[in-house]
């Protein structure tokens, strides 16, 4: 039986085969030859030949692993800041002699004016100068004696003199508006004579009219209204009380005395003062309203707190002994200073020196309080800015902690305070363990590459930082890409005026200066304040748009070349329309050379991004990019020498990918070139 046709020509195509793979050579049309030489094939046995290429993919394996699956392993995140303790020469504490004389309230009724208020350490260096204990003032008409209680304490008394009464023979009469000629709020309606008198005194600048028998009084209230007040004789005025009124007895033994008198009505004196308007005022006597001290209160229980009254009181014990709420307080005098007791128990010490905490709390104690006094004074008697002292205070361990006895109790620990000189204050420093920001920490098995200015784990953030500048790169040069491939294919393809306008565009472009744009942009970003992550976006966007007339040309170019093919005929004879032709059956042809272009153009968009960023006019702080890192170690030359474990392996890095790209942009090159030996 013949065999099918088919079955035929398999049976000669395996004895062809056979006899072919026999012989040393192969035929010209052999399909094993058309497989070995198929394009693809070529294109990726020549990219292999080029050592250098390979390297280059090697290298971004490795660079793509570090940043993208490195953060998912490594335990530590961009942004997470390290603390450590460490013995550092901390503010402790600051001292200073009080030389000023500060006011207590005593009478809070008793207003006391607050120039007088602030002259009195003025007054009382007179009474010094002139060894005096009383002084007096006048002020406002009314009469203060200052007092000295002792060298710290001076008191301030006034006579409490106050006005019960007016009596004024001017009543309020209206407003005259002198553009409308009208008089508002009176009792009674002017004749027109007298409000021609106004206008008459208001351009003659007089403020009294006498018209028609009475005397007016005019007070410009602003360019066009007047108060108008009406004289009246002496006994027809009127009272006026700030507090409470009196009774017609009262007002008629006032009436009675118009030009200045004494009276007495039920068991009180009052005393009437002539004048355009009459006071009425009565003497209370003589009253302490403020003591000025310079003693400062310190606290034997530094958890308590000490009222103004408490303290008032205190300042004007008389005989050592005062009571505040029931209970009674003793001052006794001792050698260091005076001390407030409450029976047996010791409640406060009277210091001129202010002793706190650097922050200003009032939580030392007593004990350190009057070493640190009593060192301060000697440095101030010999005028010396410089000194020490020892004191115990509780100890700190490796972990940051007060360190306790067997009984719960703390550790004490003699610690050496200096005393410097800071202005007019002395500051207390000693050596103490301090939870402190890790930065600038050296490498350790915890920190490979160590620590940053903030802290943060260098490592990390170059991960991290890898992400944003690898990301940055693709971004930019596929938004490049895009741009020019349709830019470039439709003038490629149309030719004429718009080839002519979209290289006329591409021109533009090329000419933009990018860096001032990018300043530019950089500072308008700082203003608008906006979010790392937005500013990235707009960064990305903003490299992609002034970067696309470079692959447009190209593709334009291309096009140029590939559009009077035979495939094009082809494609136009079967109708395709304008769109599949270019990015069908054009643009594919493009693909070689614009991978090439793409891939060496990476590296420059990263150089770029961590340029922007090293400036500061790019990505910004926390979030990390190899720029911003750099950045963060150059803040002094001294800092680029001392911290170079932070700043060369980014540096390494951003070389490192930028090489790599570069050799696999030359090896796709020269891979996609016909013209290389096979």
């Amino acid at each position: 039986m013949k065999n099918n046709i088919n079955e035929e020509l398999k049976r000669r195509e395996a004895a062809a085969t056979a006899v072919q793979n026999d012989s040393e050579e192969m035929a010209l049309d052999s399909t094993q030859r058309v497989k070995v030489l198929s394009p693809g094939r070529l294109v990726a046995k020549r990219f292999i030949r080029n050592k250098l290429a390979v390297i280059g993919t090697v290298i971004l394996v490795i660079m793509f692993a570090f940043a993208f699956l490195g953060p998912l392993v490594y335990p530590y995140g961009q942004t997470e800041k390290f603390y450590k303790f460490d013995d550092l020469n901390v503010k402790y504490g600051i001292a200073s002699e009080r030389t000023e004389y500060v006011a207590l309230t005593v009478d809070k009724e008793l207003k006391v004016p607050a120039s007088l208020k602030n002259m009195v350490n003025s007054y009382i260096k007179e009474m010094v100068a002139a060894n005096q204990s009383t002084f007096t003032v006048e002020k406002d008409g009314a009469d203060y004696q200052l007092s000295k209680l002792n060298d710290n304490t001076y008191k301030l008394d006034l006579t409490d003199r106050r006005k019960v009464a007016s009596y004024s023979t001017t009543i309020a009469y209206g407003t005259y508006n002198k553009a409308s000629k009208t008089l508002t709020g009176a009792p009674e309606e002017l004749s027109a004579d007298v409000l021609a008198a106004f206008d008459t005194a208001i351009a003659a600048k007089q403020s009294e009219v006498q018209v028609g028998g009475a005397t007016y009084v005019l007070t410009a209230q602003n360019k066009l209204s007047y108060a108008v007040q009406k004289v009246t004789d002496k006994q027809n005025g009127v009272f006026s009380y700030p507090e409470t009124a009196m009774d017609e007895a009262f007002e008629a033994e006032v009436r009675a005395r118009l030009d200045g008198g004494t009276f007495t009505m039920n068991g009180v004196t009052y005393e009437v003062i002539a004048g355009d308007t009459v006071s009425v005022m009565v003497d209370n006597g003589r009253k302490t309203a403020l003591v000025f001290s310079k003693y400062v209160f310190d606290m034997f229980d530094t958890t308590a707190t000490l009222s103004d009254d408490f303290k008032v009181q205190a300042l004007l014990a008389e005989n050592g002994t005062f009571t505040v709420d029931g209970t009674t307080y003793t001052i006794t005098e001792n050698e260091k200073a005076p001390v407030i007791t409450n029976g047996e128990t010791p409640v406060a010490e009277l210091s001129t020196f202010v002793v706190r905490r650097y922050n200003g709390e009032d939580s030392l104690s007593i004990e350190f309080k009057e070493t640190a006094a009593a060192t301060v004074a000697t440095l101030m008697a010999n005028n010396e800015r410089n000194g020490s002292f020892t004191f115990e205070l509780p100890k700190i361990n490796e972990d940051g902690e007060y360190e306790t006895d067997e009984n719960g109790n703390l550790t004490m620990v003699d610690t050496t305070i200096t005393v410097e000189r800071s202005n007019d204050s002395y500051v207390l420093s000693c050596m103490q363990k301090t939870f402190l920001i890790d930065i600038y920490g050296a490498p350790s098995a915890q920190h490979v590459f160590g620590t940053d200015s903030d802290g943060y784990d260098v490592l990390a953030r170059m991960m991290f930082g890898g992400r944003v500048s690898l990301m940055v790169g693709f971004v930019v040069v596929i938004l490049e890409t895009i741009l020019g491939v349709i830019m470039g294919g439709i003038a490629g393809y149309f030719g004429g005026w718009v080839d002519t306008l979209i290289m006329r565009l591409v021109d533009i472009f090329n000419c933009i200066p990018s860096m001032p744009i990018l300043i530019i942009l950089g500072a308008f970003f700082d203003a608008m304040k906006m979010t790392p992550y937005v500013r990235l976006i707009w960064m990305m966007a903003v490299l992609g748009i002034l970067g696309w007339s470079g692959v447009a040309r190209l593709v334009r170019g291309q096009i140029l070349s590939l559009r009077e093919q035979e495939f094009m005929v082809a494609t136009e004879a079967c109708g395709l329309s304008v769109s599949k032709r270019i990015f069908r059956h054009l643009v594919p042809n493009v693909m070689p050379q614009l991978i090439v272009t793409a891939t060496a153009g990476l590296g420059g968009v990263i150089i770029t991004e961590s340029t922007l960023s090293f400036l500061g006019l790019g990505v910004k702080h926390p979030l990390a990019t190899w720029g911003t890192m750099i950045n963060s170690a150059t803040a002094s030359s001294e800092t680029m020498i001392k911290y170079t474990y932070i700043w060369i392996p980014v540096g390494l890095l951003i070389c490192l990918t930028v090489i790599a790209f570069n050799f696999v942009g030359d090896g796709l090159r020269d891979a996609f070139d016909p013209k290389m030996k096979r």
